[in-house]
């Protein structure tokens, strides 16, 4: 589950962009970066996929995220994730438990929001494969070997600068895929209340604080 929260993270923020190898793959997801931060906070309807073709596993989940400067609320595969810029929260309703950490506990680095943008001027080579009709297809290499992820892959809408799907290639045959369906500004104003979650709302919660 984190390793799948990691890649939406990085995917729905927009930050599987700029690397320093391809000059006309770079300036696409340029323009895509500026695009989606040129929002105050964004709101994303997505489906998430996960893929094994050798045992045949192949289940979407629905899902919906919201993003604000550092920080980030996703509800998704029934876990609600929240981020309030300093603290970790995750929600799980089902079990009627939340986990709160601190996000330099985690061992991968790429959950700390902190460093989005910048992970893709460090993190990855980029090759741009196709652009054609107004859609461009670009890979991404991580430049030093990653335990599960082989390969990147980012369709994107050039005539909008938007991007339509990220897909996660795993060493493993795993593969996540990552569809946006919408991607817009929230029609309410969005505090760092919303990226906290309300323990006084939900009493009947067992707190787990491991910071």
């Amino acid at each position: 589950m984190k390793y799948i929260l990691t890649f939406m993270v990085l995917a729905l923020c927009g930050s599987l962009a700029i690397a320093q190898t391809d000059a006309k793959a770079k300036a696409i997801l340029d323009k895509t970066v500026e695009h989606i931060k040129s929002y105050p906070a964004v709101e994303i309807v997505f489906d998430l996929s996960m893929i094994n073709k050798a045992e045949d596993i192949n289940e979407t989940h629905h899902g919906k995220a919201y993003m604000k400067d550092k920080m980030y609320r996703i509800d998704v595969m029934d876990v609600v994730n929240y981020f309030d810029g300093e603290v970790i929260y995750t929600y799980m309703p089902d079990q009627e438990e939340v986990n709160i950490k601190n996000p330099e506990e985690n061992e991968d680095e790429m959950l700390n929001p902190s460093i989005l943008f910048d992970i893709h001027n460090q993190k990855f080579t980029q090759k741009l494969v196709e652009n054609k009709d107004g859609k461009a297809y670009i890979e991404l290499t991580p430049k030093q070997t990653h335990k599960q992820i082989s390969k990147i892959g980012v369709w994107i809408d050039t005539k909008t600068n938007m991007v339509e799907k990220v897909t996660s290639f795993g060493k493993d045959g795993n593969d996540v895929v990552i569809t946006i369906k919408s991607l817009k500004k929230p029609e309410k104003e969005l505090d760092v209340t919303f990226f906290r979650f309300d323990k006084d709302a939900h009493p009947e919660v067992d707190v787990i604080d491991l910071r």
